[in-house]
C-alpha cells in the first residue's frame, strides 16, 4: 500500500521539500485521550501546517506501528481496524478509507476524489483508531507509556488544484508519540537536553561538559563529520534499534525519530526521507551518521560548532 496514493496521482505529483523537523512543515501525528470508563483510548490522527497553495487535502496514506503486547486495536464488523469519526473530526466519512492490520503494523489510507465536503481546508483531527489495552487495571495504575511510531517512508498527502483539475502528492512528517492511561495532547516540546557534547577526531571517547566518556568508536571525516550514532543516542538519551534483517538503524525521543538505511543509503527523519544527506555508513561494526542529519533530527533546538578537529554540539 505504501505510496499508493502519490502511484494514483504521479502524472501530476509535485513533492515539496522538507527541511529539519519544524512544526511550520506538513505533518501527521497521533493525539492520544485518556482511558475512559469503557477502557477504550481512542487516538485522533492530526494533520498540521497544511499547505494553503491548493484547495484542499483529499487523500492521506500512512503506516504505524504500536506495542501489540500490550494493546488491541479496535476491529469492524468486517475484522479491519475500526477507523471513527464524529463531528469534532474533519472527515465525516471514512468509508473511502481502507485500513489493514498486520501483527503490529497498521494502513490507513484515505481517499476522496470527489472534492466534496470531505475536502479539509484546515488542521485538525481527520479520524480517529481506538487502542484497547489488554490489562487496562494494570494501565490505569500505571506511568508507563507506550510508542506509537510512523513507519519510515510511509507518510504521503494529497492535496486538491479545482482551478486546473489537478492533484498534487508530497511526503509529509510522521510525528511520533506514546500512549498510556493518561494522556495530554502533544505539545511538540521535547525534552531539554542540558549538557554539551564533543567528540573529536582521533579519539573514541565522547565529551559531556567536558568529562570524558569511553566508547569504542571513533569518528572521521568522509565528505563531512561522521559520528557514531550509538555513542550520540545515548548521550542524550535516545532510543536505539538495529534491524538486521534491513540494515537499518533507528533512534527515537519524543516528538523526534531517525532512520538510518545501510543498504539504500536512505536516511528518514521524522518518518519523511531525506536525499540530501549524506548518507550512513558502517565502520569496524559501528553505524556512522554525517553531522547535517544530527542537526536535521533536531532542528533549532540544537546549535553545532564544527571545527577542523572536532565537534560540539549544544542545545537549548
Amino acid at each position: 500500500m505504501i505510496k499508493k496514493l502519490c502511484v494514483l496521482v504521479m502524472a501530476v505529483c509535485i513533492c515539496l521539500p522538507i527541511t529539519a523537523f519544524a512544526k511550520e512543515e506538513p505533518c501527521v501525528f497521533f493525539a492520544p485521550q485518556s482511558m475512559n470508563e469503557e477502557n477504550e483510548i481512542v487516538v485522533p490522527v492530526y494533520i498540521q501546517n497544511l499547505p494553503k497553495d491548493n484547495d484542499g487535502l483529499c487523500g492521506a496514506e500512512f503506516q504505524f506501528v504500536y506495542d501489540a503486547e500490550r494493546f488491541a486495536i479496535k476491529m469492524d464488523e468486517n475484522g479491519r481496524p475500526f477507523l471513527g469519526t464524529s463531528s469534532a473530526m474533519l472527515v465525516q466519512n471514512t468509508e473511502n478509507a481502507e485500513v489493514s492490520a498486520d501483527r503490529d503494523v497498521v494502513s490507513v489510507s484515505y481517499v476522496d476524489f470527489s472534492g466534496g465536503n470531505d475536502t479539509v481546508l484546515r488542521d485538525g483531527p481527520l479520524f480517529y483508531f481506538t487502542l484497547i489495552p489488554k490489562d487496562p487495571d494494570k494501565l490505569w495504575n500505571s506511568d508507563d507509556y507506550y510508542p506509537l511510531r510512523f513507519v519510515a517512508d510511509s507518510v504521503n498527502l494529497i492535496t486538491l488544484d479545482r482551478q486546473n483539475a489537478a492533484l498534487s502528492g508530497m511526503a509529509a512528517e510522521g510525528i511520533d508519540t506514546y500512549v498510556g492511561g493518561y494522556n495530554a495532547f502533544p505539545t511538540f516540546e521535547p525534552p531539554k537536553i542540558e549538557d554539551k557534547i564533543e567528540f573529536k577526531l582521533g579519539s573514541s571517547a565522547v565529551y559531556i561538559n567536558g568529562e570524558e566518556k569511553e566508547s569504542d568508536a571513533t569518528p572521521y571525516v568522509n565528505s563531512e563529520f561522521m559520528v557514531p550514532l550509538r555513542s550520540l543516542a545515548e548521550a542524550v538519551g535516545m532510543e536505539i534499534y538495529w534491524d538486521g534483517q534491513s540494515q537499518t538503524a533507528s533512534v527515537f525521543r519524543p516528538y523526534a525519530s531517525a532512520h538510518f538505511n545501510i543498504n539504500s543509503g536512505d536516511i528518514y527523519i521524522n518518518a519523511k526521507r531525506r536525499p540530501d544527506l549524506t548518507k550512513a555508513e558502517i565502520v569496524n561494526d559501528r553505524t556512522f551518521i554525517p553531522v547535517s542529519a544530527v542537526q536535521s533530527l533536531f532542528g533549532d533546538k540544537l546549535d553545532i560548532e564544527n571545527n577542523s578537529d572536532s565537534i560540539s554540539l549544544e542545545f537549548k
